[in-house]
């Protein structure tokens, strides 16, 4: 084997190395809490309305708080669930439109940015309820993502607790100081706004163009070395996840087969993601591109563009550390 392949190889297995432990238990609440409303919305003839119930499981269901115990995840779902519950109100309300996206988008970014306990989850809530289901399904403005949410929440909070048990992980770094995430957040609504002007020049968001929006917010970190971390990783996973969820695309799989697939494909995804982010990035393809437009037909295709715009978005990203604000970076922040 030659040096640079031994490079190659060693820099694989450092990305892939396991960093804390999994959380099973959050696996299967996370999958059955995105399964069921697909199958139930899917039988009852509205999957636009499953699929916006569904939705919220993949905001909630991130990493609670390493070591956190009933009252830290009490605390940590109802912060997820209010920003979640209103960018539905929100995306209702103002419309689905270009302009309310960037504006509803760049905002977010920026107070999750500057406020404990938020990080992507209001910005990513904005982004998806703006391009999923129909709004007009809703009588009350709000009241799907509410019920996902109180779904998502009833599954993951029934624990049992042992000392840590599978909570068992490396303790969440110290934020930054306030100054930095300032201008993390400026920069990150400054460049989520504009992505989502860039991609949605027809006048909505519909199609593949949110994901270099969701490529920004996922790989743009407060500091270069996080950003350089979180590019490999996504890069890596992505592609790898790319690649399976063109092959399922391409078997043409109808209703319930995505439904099944989702829901085992999000078990894994939230359970390991705790181990390394990089886990994450190989499952949640699958995950994230069949439940946004769960309930149309999808060529093989859409997952090449997913990954190019991952990889585009992540390019940005790392511009972005060196020529936009490049001082701020000081101090690692806690993962979203």
């Amino acid at each position: 084997m030659t040096a640079p392949a031994r490079t190659a190889a060693r820099a694989l297995r450092d990305l892939l190395r396991p960093q804390g432990r999994p959380r099973y238990a959050d696996g299967v609440a996370a999958g059955l809490a995105l399964v069921v409303p697909l199958v139930v919305g899917t039988l009852s003839g509205r999957p636009g309305t499953g699929a916006a119930i569904a939705l919220p499981a993949v905001l909630l269901a991130m990493p609670l708080p390493a070591g956190a115990g009933p009252r830290g995840r009490v605390r940590c779902l109802a912060v997820r669930t209010a920003w979640t519950t209103a960018a539905g109100v929100y995306t209702t309300l103002a419309g689905h439109g270009m302009p309310v996206l960037a504006l509803g988008v760049a905002a977010t970014a920026f107070a999750g940015s500057v406020l404990p306990g938020v990080g992507v989850t209001a910005p990513l809530a904005v982004l998806l309820t703006g391009i999923t289901g129909d709004g007009r399904e809703q009588t009350v403005p709000g009241l799907l993502q509410l019920v996902g949410c109180v779904w998502t929440a009833a599954l993951l909070l029934p624990r049992r607790y042992h000392g840590g048990g599978d909570d068992a992980a490396p303790p969440s770094p110290s934020p930054p100081p306030r100054a930095v995430r300032v201008r993390h957040g400026a920069r990150l609504a400054l460049l989520t706004g504009g992505a989502v002007a860039v991609t949605g020049v027809s006048g909505t968001l519909w199609g593949q163009g949110h994901w270099l929006v969701t490529a920004l917010l996922l790989t743009l970190r407060p500091t270069p070395e996080e950003t350089r971390t979180r590019f490999a990783q996504r890069i890596v996973g992505n592609t790898a996840g790319g690649v399976v969820t063109a092959l399922l695309l391409l078997s043409s799989p109808g209703p319930y087969a995505v439904a099944a697939v989702v829901g085992v494909s999000g078990a894994l995804a939230y359970a390991f993601r705790t181990a390394n982010y990089t886990y994450w990035a190989l499952a949640s393809p699958v995950l994230l591109l069949l439940l946004s437009d769960y309930g149309e037909p999808l060529p093989w295709w859409a997952a090449a563009v997913r990954a190019g715009l991952n990889a585009l978005g992540g390019c940005v990203a790392l511009l972005a550390t060196r020529w936009l604000w490049p001082g701020a970076g000081a101090g690692a922040v806690a993962r979203p």
